[in-house]
């Protein structure tokens, strides 16, 4: 096959061979990188001066001057299919044929260079409609050529390459002046001069940090004219993307350094550009997981610092968190252990806990009560008052507290006895007050302790230990301080009151009047000695099937978990004696006098009437007394 032997500029050679083949659509092609804005003040951005960079000068686009090969009448069936063959390989235009050098040439062996241009599928097609210019193959394959070429212009426009999408308006001018579609690629590479342009001023704003201010006029602004110009132009949005991504990476920097405002800032501006872009979820995602790392590690150390009780520690970890935290999970558990523990330590309201001894066994049975406020007292009206009930006040503990949950018992009171050898008072006095059957009142007997019953008989383990006198309770809690550790006390008188209210403010803790149900051992008419005897002034209709103390809980547990503090015996509390609450603590702590010789012994016992089983009822009694009446039980600080 012959051909027409025309001149072939080398560049725009280059630029054919770039369409025909593909090359530029390379995606493999990386924009060059971007230096990241410094930040500075908004209002330093609207001042900023843009000056534009000098366009970069383009290579005018000539005409497209194809060499088309002589195609004899005799040969078209064989130039079709080559036409056909060379649009199957892609070869849709001419490209230059590399033929080997000349070995006197000095090349080196294997070497090429290129040679006359090898007619491509157009070229070829043309060729044949130049000899027989209505035939329907080499028509046909002119179209599909023009419209791939006009494809891959759009591409070029695309992309930004201008010289390439020029040509292919040259080689369509030149193949088919009649092109159906070249009037709006034409449109299409004005619209994409003008996308240019926008792009240009974008890039001047973005090296002046004018991202979005003033409004609409910022390089956000300016990307986005230029896709509305050409909707699918691919520097702008490779300009929109790379602002977006130094958003991102300031917004991520921000956030590892814990500046958390900053970074959110960021993010919502990285939105702003590109709204639901991959790169912006990828980010916000890992963003996400750096501070859910970071607010696991804060919580983890504030559970650290509530069990070690460091309230102050795990409260700044708590604040830290919540900072970095973008959502309430974790937090709730934490801010409620640090609540806990600032009101109760390592307990919570209502549990139950016995603590070993050192010497071997448990302490008593604990109950714990919440924190909270009561009125202490009675008040003017109440029936029954005495006026060493008042004023009536309000009392608040900031801290919860542990009581026994029943009286000191025999037993465990001889487990101090013989733990530390202790004598107490009645003991060292060799007598204690007891109830006379015969007679029918209390008398003083020899040879009566706490080893004792209320009668004078030997007491059992489960009865409440009797014949105690002040110093004896102290000295059983100051044991059991030694022996766990803990502040163990006896209780103030107002949390003795608290706990016996157990939250009602009525007269008596089971309500107004007297009680319709067994409640505690108190002075009942049902009740009898072992002689027959009855009370004189007993609580009409109440039997509770015991003279004297009943062993601890054999009657129904009160509000807050407690035994016998309604009746049963009455008992010792830490505070000195005071004929009112005038000065009196309002904070539950116990109101004492150094050197003071009368305490106050709260709640009525199994000899108690009811106008004694009052709430409020209070009595002074001295430290020293030791009778069949009178026990105490222990508080635990927590």
């Amino acid at each position: 096959m012959t051909t027409i032997a025309r001149t072939f500029p080398a560049g725009l050679l280059a630029a054919l061979l770039v369409v025909a083949c593909g090359g530029a659509d390379d995606p493999s092609a990386d924009a060059a990188p971007v230096e990241a804005p410094v930040p500075v003040d908004p209002e330093e951005l609207v001042q900023t001066e843009v000056v534009l960079a000098p366009a970069a000068e383009e290579a005018d686009v000539p005409a497209w001057t194809p060499e088309l090969p002589v195609v004899p009448a005799n040969g078209i069936r064989r130039a079709l299919a080559a036409a056909g063959e060379l649009e199957k390989a892609g070869r849709l235009l001419a490209a230059p044929a590399l033929v080997p050098a000349a070995a006197d040439d000095g090349a080196e062996a294997g070497t090429a260079e290129p040679g006359p241009p090898v007619p491509g599928a157009l070229e070829t097609y043309l060729g044949v409609l130049a000899t027989e210019a209505e035939r329907a193959e080499a028509l046909e394959g002119v179209s599909r050529i023009l419209a791939e070429l006009e494809r891959r212009g759009r591409v070029a426009l695309a992309e930004g390459r201008f010289a390439d999408a020029e040509h292919v308006e040259r080689v369509i001018v030149r193949a088919k002046p009649q092109y159906e579609g070249l009037v709006a690629y034409r449109e299409a590479v004005l619209a994409a001069r003008r996308a240019q342009a926008s792009v240009r001023l974008a890039e001047a704003r973005a090296a002046a940090n004018r991202i979005f201010r003033p409004e609409g006029e910022g390089a956000v602004a300016a990307y986005r004219d230029a896709l509305r110009e050409f909707a699918d132009y691919l520097p702008a949005q490779d300009g929109l993307a790379r602002l977006q991504a130094r958003h991102l990476d300031r917004a991520l920097a921000a956030a590892q350094e814990g500046r958390y405002l900053d970074s959110e800032r960021l993010q919502a501006e990285a939105g702003r550009i590109l709204p639901n872009s991959a790169a912006l979820q990828d980010m916000l995602a890992r963003i996400v997981e750096l501070r859910q790392t970071r607010t696991e590690a804060l919580l983890a150390q504030g559970h650290a610092a509530v069990d070690a009780l460091d309230i102050e520690l795990a409260e700044r970890r708590l604040a830290e968190a919540e900072q970095v935290s973008l959502q309430a999970q974790g937090l709730d558990a934490l801010r409620g252990r640090i609540e806990l523990a600032r009101h109760y330590g390592h307990f919570r309201p209502g549990q139950v806990f016995r603590e070993p001894l050192a010497a071997g066994g448990e302490g008593p049975e604990m109950v714990v009560l919440a924190h909270g406020r009561f009125y202490m007292g009675s008040p003017d009206g109440e029936p029954g008052r005495f006026d060493n009930e008042g004023p009536r006040h309000e009392v608040g503990f900031e801290r919860g507290f542990a009581i026994a949950r029943n009286e000191t018992t025999v037993a465990e009171f001889r487990a101090f006895v013989e733990a530390t050898g202790h004598r107490s008072l009645a003991t060292r006095r060799g007598r204690s007050t007891v109830y006379d059957e015969r007679g029918g009142v209390m008398g003083e007997h020899a040879r009566v302790d706490w080893r004792r019953d209320y009668a004078g008989g030997q007491a059992a383990p489960d009865l409440p230990v009797v014949h105690v006198a002040f110093e004896d309770a102290q000295a059983y809690a100051a044991w059991l301080s030694a022996q766990t550790g803990q502040r163990y006390r006896l209780p103030s008188e107002a949390e003795f009151e608290y706990a016996l209210r157990a939250g009602r403010q009525e007269a008596w803790p089971w309500g107004d009047g007297a009680p319709t149900r067994v409640v505690g051992n108190l002075t009942g008419d049902g009740d009898q000695s072992r002689l027959k005897r009855n009370w004189a002034n007993a609580i009409p209709g109440y039997s509770d099937g015991h003279w004297g103390p009943a062993p601890v809980r054999s009657y129904p547990a009160e509000g807050f978990g407690t035994y016998d503090l309604v009746g049963n015996v009455s008992e010792w509390v830490l505070d000195c004696w005071h004929d009112s609450y005038r000065r009196a603590p309002r904070d539950g702590s116990a109101w004492v006098n150094p050197g003071c010789s009368d305490r106050v012994v709260r709640g009525a016992s199994w000899a108690s009437s009811l106008d004694r089983a009052r709430s409020a009822y209070r009595q002074s009694t001295p430290g020293d007394t030791t009778n069949a009446r009178l026990g105490f039980r222990v508080v635990r600080e927590l």
